[in-house]
C-alpha cells in the first residue's frame, strides 16, 4: 500500500481531495500538515480536521506548519473562492478531530526518518512552503521521499493566477526553487489539467445529490462558493476540482493518459514573470514528471464512489 503525507492549505477543494484520499482504500496517508495559502493557518487546520472527520475512516495527525511564505510577504488568500471559512461559508461546527501537538514541519522530517521502506511520498496540495522548510532542516533526510506529487504549476494554460503563475507556485515560489534543487522527484499535476472535462457540472451535482449522503452534501455545500465565483466570474456553472484531480492520480495512476519528464526551474526575478515554471525536455539531469492528459470520466467516478456512502 502506498503510504503518504499530504501537506494542504484546506479550503473547498482540498477538503474534497482530504476525503478521497482517506476513503481510498489503496493508499494510506500517514499525516496531514497544513500551510499558509488559500485560507489563514488556523482556517486550514480546522477545516483539514473536518474533512477528517467527514471521511468517517481512520484519523491521521494534523499538524500547523508555516504561516506565511519564506521569504516573500503574503499578499493573497482565496476567500472571494473559497469564502471566509474556507468551506463554502457553511459554518461546520468544530469537528471533534484534534490538532495533533507539534510543528508540521519538524513532524513532515521525523516521519520521513523513521521510514526505511523507501516507499514514503509526499503530497502537495498548497504552496510548498512546509516541504522546503523541511528540506532546508534535514536535506538528507527528505532525500529519502520516494516522490511528491504536487498540484500546481502550469503547462499550456496561461492566466492561471498571474499572467504566467498558478496559485499555489506563486505564493511561495522560492519554496519550489528549493524543492526543485533539493534531489527530490516532483510530480505536477499542473492546473491547465485540472480543468475542463474534470470540472463537477450541473449534472455531476445531482449525482452527488442523489446519494443522500453526508459526503455528497459536503463536497457541493462546501464548495458553494466556489461555484457562485465561477458562475459570476466566468459564466460557467461548475465546481473546479484542482486538489481533487492531483489525489485521484495518487489513489488511481491509471487515469494518467499523457505526461513528460523534464528538467524544472522557477522565475524569482522578473516581477511579471515571478512563479511561472520553466521546462526543459532535453535536459540530462530531469528532475520532474508532467501530467499533460488524464481520464475525466475515471476522475469522476472515483469523486462519485467516495461519496455513496
Amino acid at each position: 500500500m502506498r503510504r503518504f503525507i499530504i501537506d494542504t492549505d484546506t479550503a473547498s477543494d482540498d477538503a474534497v481531495a482530504l476525503v478521497m484520499a482517506l476513503r481510498a482504500q489503496n493508499i494510506h496517508v500517514e499525516a496531514i500538515t497544513c500551510v499558509h495559502g488559500n485560507v489563514p493557518l488556523q482556517v486550514a487546520s480546522r477545516n483539514a480536521r473536518i474533512s477528517v472527520q467527514k471521511a468517517a475512516t481512520y484519523q491521521p495527525p494534523v499538524y500547523q506548519g508555516l504561516a506565511i511564505p519564506l521569504l516573500r510577504v503574503l499578499e493573497h488568500r482565496a476567500e472571494s473562492a473559497h469564502g471566509a471559512d474556507g468551506l463554502g461559508n457553511m459554518n461546520y461546527p468544530e469537528p471533534n478531530v484534534p490538532l495533533a501537538d507539534g510543528n508540521a514541519v519538524q513532524k513532515i522530517v521525523d516521519i520521513v526518518a523513521a521510514d526505511d521502506s523507501g516507499e514514503l511520498e509526499l503530497c502537495a496540495i498548497g504552496p510548498m512552503t512546509n516541504i522546503a522548510a523541511a528540506i532546508l532542516l534535514a536535506p538528507r533526510v527528505m532525500k529519502k521521499v520516494k516522490n511528491l506529487t504536487v498540484m500546481g504549476g502550469q503547462w499550456r494554460m496561461i492566466d492561471a493566477f498571474t499572467p504566467n503563475a498558478e496559485f499555489n507556485i506563486a505564493l511561495d515560489a522560492e519554496a519550489v526553487k528549493i524543492v526543485l534543487e533539493s534531489g527530490m522527484h516532483t510530480t505536477f499535476v499542473p492546473i491547465d489539467v485540472c480543468y475542463g472535462h474534470t470540472e463537477i457540472d450541473a449534472a455531476d451535482r445531482a449525482v452527488l445529490r442523489s446519494y443522500h449522503t453526508e459526503v455528497g452534501d459536503f463536497f457541493i455545500d462546501s464548495n458553494r462558493c466556489l461555484l457562485e465565483m465561477n458562475r459570476n466570474a466566468y459564466g460557467k456553472d461548475i465546481i473546479s476540482m484542482p486538489d481533487p484531480t492531483a489525489i485521484a492520480v495518487l489513489i488511481d495512476p491509471s487515469i494518467v493518459t499523457g505526461s513528460f519528464e523534464a528538467r524544472a526551474d522557477i522565475e524569482l526575478r522578473s516581477p511579471d514573470g515571478y512563479g511561472q515554471l520553466l521546462y526543459d525536455l532535453e535536459a540530462d539531469d530531469k528532475n520532474c514528471t508532467v501530467i499533460t492528459e488524464i481520464d475525466a470520466a475515471k476522475f469522476k467516478e472515483l469523486v462519485f464512489a467516495t461519496a455513496k456512502y
